[in-house]
């Protein structure tokens, strides 16, 4: 075997790796071996034909057969080289005139000068719940058991309004206007709090039925902002017919037996000791996160380095992937997927560098730490997986084995995690 490699650029390069005659056919003569032990001719028991006829009858799988096992020793050979690292493998060409010739192309890890040091120093915020947050989340819950009661009197501020509208600007239709923005076209039955300054309709119809009775209909003006981006409504007035249909009142629950027992407490101090450490243990798994991620942000500002090709492709299309399954799961259609595709890989290139540069970084620091993936980090990465993909583990587990390189990049992420948790233990958090 004869390797010779030559540079394509800093991150890639071709490698050349060359079987004389000799050494394919001794290869080819193990492979017909293999053949004859195993082969089921007719009119023969197992293992007994003849070599000659074992030959005739497997030509073709002995032949892919004999290349698989020369590609297998060449990757082998290239993964010992010492004077780089392969991040994987774009291209391989085979040539059989002079015994086998395998030119790979393959991107390689670069060189990176490293920081001096790995420790880092970050800021966060205290975990300490405060009475303001308590009764926020007091607040949120009993908005989240309210019940809504249909009332019989004018509209005031909070009540919650079933109407319609229908509008026209000129004298022409909202709805012929703005088609693609059915908000602003004619509605036979929604609904709006009364008063929302946040509220995303119409606000002048939001503020306006204030007051209003069921069953009144009343004239609205709007005046859509200039910076519309409908061009037809931006700047311009449009008069909505509004008729009242339903009011309700929103009526909160009363913080007494019933309320305190759906959270398993004694009394109102009860409840409040349980939302502080529910507060507080939110606000210290978010401070672990941002000390991971900004311990690893100031280390990358620190260093620069060229970043493979097929790096950013693997992170680009990893990011796309993920995109997809939010469209998806959020009801798109194809048709919506496959209108929002070009916009979805501009969106993809410039966060699929970061990803790169921090994956090939932190790869760095896990050889120099001499970091190893486990069975414990691969069993926390598939179930990582299998909940973000709402796939049952031994689901998750029958796909890698169809999937080799899914499952390369499942333990590449483990290693990776390994990592973080290597600089975060290094890093040093000040409260403020």
């Amino acid at each position: 075997m004869n390797t010779k490699i030559e540079n394509i650029n800093d991150t890639r390069k071709k490698i050349v790796i060359s079987f004389t005659k000799e050494e394919v056919s001794q290869q080819r003569d193990k492979v017909v071996d293999e053949f004859v032990r195993g082969a089921k001719i007719s009119g023969f028991r197992p293992g007994h034909a003849p070599k000659a006829m074992v030959e005739k009858t497997y030509a073709e799988s002995i032949k892919a057969q004999t290349e698989r096992s020369l590609t297998s020793q060449a990757v082998d050979a290239m993964n010992k080289i010492e004077d780089f690292d392969i991040y994987a493998i774009v291209n391989i060409e085979h040539d059989d005139k002079d015994g086998c010739v395998l030119t790979f192309t393959a991107d390689i890890y670069p060189e990176i000068k490293m920081p001096e040091s790995l420790e880092t120093k970050v800021e966060l915020k205290p975990t300490d719940a405060t009475e303001e947050e308590i009764d926020n989340a007091i607040q949120y819950y009993r908005n989240q058991r309210a019940k809504y009661e249909e009332v019989d009197r004018e509209i005031q501020k909070g009540d919650f309004v079933r109407l319609s509208y229908s509008g026209k600007i000129d004298g022409k239709s909202v709805a012929d206007i703005a088609k693609d923005m059915p908000l602003y076209a004619d509605q036979k039955s929604t609904w709006e709090e009364a008063g929302n300054e946040n509220a995303p309709g119409i606000q002048s119809i939001v503020q306006g039925i204030i007051g209003m009775k069921k069953g009144q209909k009343k004239t609205i003006t709007h005046e859509f902002p200039k910076e519309m981006p409908i061009a037809d409504l931006a700047g311009k007035k449009a008069d909505y017919d509004v008729e009242i249909l339903e009011i309700r009142q929103k009526v909160l629950p009363e913080i007494d037996e019933e309320f305190l027992k759906a959270f398993s407490a004694k009394d109102v101090d009860d409840l409040k000791a349980k939302i502080k450490a529910g507060i507080e243990a939110d606000k210290k798994n978010n401070n672990e996160v941002m000390k991971r991620q900004m311990a690893v942000e100031q280390l990358l500002e620190k260093v620069s380095f060229e970043i493979p090709e097929s790096a950013v492709d693997d992170e680009r299309e990893s990011i796309i992937q993920e995109m997809m399954m939010r469209f998806v799961s959020s009801g798109a259609s194809k048709a919506d997927i496959e209108k929002n595709k070009d916009a979805l890989i501009e969106t993809s290139k410039k966060e699929a560098q970061g990803r790169a540069k921090m994956r090939v970084f932190l790869n760095r620091v896990a050889k120099d730490a001499k970091l190893k993936v486990d069975n414990e980090d691969m069993s926390r990465v598939l179930w990582q997986e299998a909940m973000r993909t709402r796939v049952k583990p031994e689901e998750l587990i029958k796909q890698l084995k169809k999937e080799p390189g899914r499952a390369n990049r499942l333990r590449s992420d483990a290693l990776l995690q390994k990592a973080i948790n290597y600089l975060a233990d290094k890093c040093t958090v000040e409260i403020k």
